[in-house]
């Protein structure tokens, strides 16, 4: 389970973009040495599409995910003069985004056989958009 995580039904696009930024508030966000608006964690934005044809009687449904995603930055502890809960929260994002990396080294290997995927929530929760059916963009 992911602390935080919500799931909301939008009807509109005006609802979605209401979500969207409620959501980008509720990051938790902390000052340190090198940056007075350090976001402390990673936000997820899935938006799930149901495109049925108004045209065509056989009722085709295409359904479609789209993650938008926003990483919380790598930092370098001695260089911020972090410590307490910051320290642990910077150790967290850096520890996350190694296994992000492992993830998508793993996959331009051709002779892996294993992806790790399950070392962290957040490349568990990408795996179809990092090496499903998909197109991804970084």
């Amino acid at each position: 389970q992911v602390r935080g995580l919500s799931t909301l039904v939008a009807g509109t696009e005006e609802q979605a973009l209401h979500n969207f930024f409620e959501g980008d508030t509720n990051r938790h966000v902390a000052e340190h040495a090198l940056n007075k608006g350090s976001t402390r964690s990673h936000v997820v934005f899935t938006i799930y599409i149901e495109r049925r044809s108004r045209v065509e009687s056989s009722e085709k449904i295409i359904y479609s995910k789209l993650h938008l995603v926003d990483l919380a930055g790598s930092e370098r502890v001695k260089k911020t003069g972090t410590d307490g809960t910051m320290l642990k929260e910077a150790t967290h994002i850096n520890k996350s985004l190694t296994f992000l990396e492992q993830v998508v080294v793993a996959l331009g290997n051709k002779n892996r056989e294993h992806v790790p995927y399950r070392q962290s929530k957040l490349t568990h929760m990408l795996k179809d958009s990092l090496g499903g059916n998909c197109k991804t963009t970084m």
